[in-house]
């Protein structure tokens, strides 16, 4: 797995960021989103996939062709006769061929993100298909070596070649999961079928876990049954529209594209610092901009007097890795602002503290009390808030809390919809809440 951005040292995080591959695939990012937003027939997306799966296939072959250099380099041996033009470096440096390796990693994950993108749009945007359809293991790269991938991709060009439908390729996502592709059959303007399908290249092989989640999935998305996996759990409508500050976040980044950098408050006490990473390259030097970036943070704290636990979330290095989270190229901004954002050119972080966020919930109603111990890592599955009422309980984790972070949800809308989920919970199950009206808030 290639590292994270923030455990490489600054030189292979500079060499990786200005690697031609990364600033090509950074422009056509701009262009996959603009293209994205005018996807609105089956034929736009038909056409949408078919760039966006060369593209992946092509970025997956790349890293694919590296890799074999780079085992045959670790065992002593010479460059195959066909190994692929380095694009920068020796051909002989091993750490040269890891660094293409590392770049063509995030590039697919990049890609990749462009696909989530595409499946939001294409469930416009109701929240449930991803709970449901994510709760598996990834797939990994998707390659034609694989018998499945070509299946899969010749089932897609048949339903609209037959049909006239549009089939989107689970692969292509990090989202989807489960099944390997969904397929839309727009009835009207305001309804569309949904239907999920899991091909087998060989139908006389039967795989009955991944069948089974299959079926758990549709029952769930359609009579609201439990979703798949061993923890009990079932989607939960709370009838309250969803609602963000997410259009403070715009307003900072077009600050930050001026200034390098912007600080903000939003509703619910949190702290908003947007970071432009060239424009504060090109203003102060790598070295000050890091010193502007931790005084500017510094004083955004002593501004909002903040007590108790302080949480921060941050944009960095996300793309394509939560399969929770709605994916950067739908946040309603602009096109070259999402691609920052999934590129890391242009970086967030949304900071809280535990105690006016409780001030917050209990303003509602709710009896919420934070329960993340002073100094514990707030891993995937550590209890975080608790919140009661109508006689039950929920839990929150890191997810919930993120969700708020990033999402620059409006607190009180949550709150609304977390006093309906305890309502309506069944004890014994872990409820995933959703929202009514998403698809407004996202572009």
């Amino acid at each position: 797995m290639a590292p994270l951005l923030t455990e490489m040292p600054s030189d292979r995080l500079d060499a990786l960021i200005k690697h031609p591959f990364h600033r090509e695939n950074g422009e056509r990012l701009v262009d996959l989103i603009r293209d994205l937003r005018q996807c609105n027939s089956a034929e736009d997306f038909v056409a949408f996939q078919r760039e966006l799966l060369h593209a992946t296939l092509a970025a997956n072959l790349a890293r694919a062709e590296r890799s074999r250099v780079i085992k045959r380099l670790r065992k002593g041996q010479s460059l195959p006769a066909d190994a692929p033009d380095l694009i920068v470096g020796d051909p002989h440096d091993l750490e040269d061929w890891r660094l293409e390796s590392d770049v063509l990693e995030r590039v697919a994950r990049q890609l990749r993100s462009i696909g989530d993108a595409m499946a939001w749009r294409a469930f416009r945007y109701d929240r449930r298909y991803i709970l449901t359809l994510r709760r598996n293991e990834s797939p990994g790269p998707m390659t034609l070596s694989k018998e499945g991938t070509v299946h899969e991709i010749q089932f897609a060009e048949q339903q609209w070649r037959e049909h006239g439908r549009f089939a989107l390729l689970h692969d292509i996502t990090n989202c989807l999961r489960i099944g390997d592709v969904t397929v839309f059959h727009d009835r009207n303007e305001d309804e569309q079928d949904v239907l999920l399908y899991e091909l087998k290249a060989n139908p006389r092989r039967r795989e009955s876990a991944q069948l089974t989640r299959t079926r758990l999935a549709a029952n769930a998305l359609h009579t609201g049954g439990p979703l798949p996996g061993a923890d009990k759990a079932v989607l939960v409508e709370t009838g309250v529209p969803y609602a963000t500050h997410l259009s403070a976040l715009g307003d900072a980044f077009a600050r930050a594209h001026q200034d390098g950098l912007k600080t903000m408050r939003v509703p619910g006490q949190r702290g908003l610092l947007a970071l432009d990473i060239v424009a504060a390259g090109n203003r102060w030097g790598e070295q000050e901009a890091t010193q502007q970036f931790h005084s500017s943070y510094t004083a955004l704290l002593r501004r909002m007097r903040l007590t108790g636990q302080i949480i921060s979330f941050s944009s960095g290095d996300s793309a394509a890795r939560n399969t929770m989270a709605p994916p950067w190229g739908i946040y309603p901004l602009q096109p070259a602002q999402c691609a920052g954002l999934i590129a890391d050119v242009l970086v967030f972080s949304v900071t809280l503290s535990a105690d006016n966020f409780i001030e917050e919930l209990r303003k509602t109603g709710l009896n919420a009390n934070w329960v993340l111990p002073d100094g514990a890592e707030m891993g995937p599955a550590q209890p975080v808030v608790t919140v009661e009422g109508h006689g039950r309980r929920v839990t929150m984790a890191r997810a919930g809390i993120e969700q708020l972070m990033l999402e620059l949800t409006d607190l009180r809308a949550w709150a609304d919809g977390m006093e309906q989920l305890l309502r309506k919970g069944t004890a014994g199950w872990q409820p995933w809440p959703y929202f009514i009206d998403e698809h407004k808030v996202w572009v």
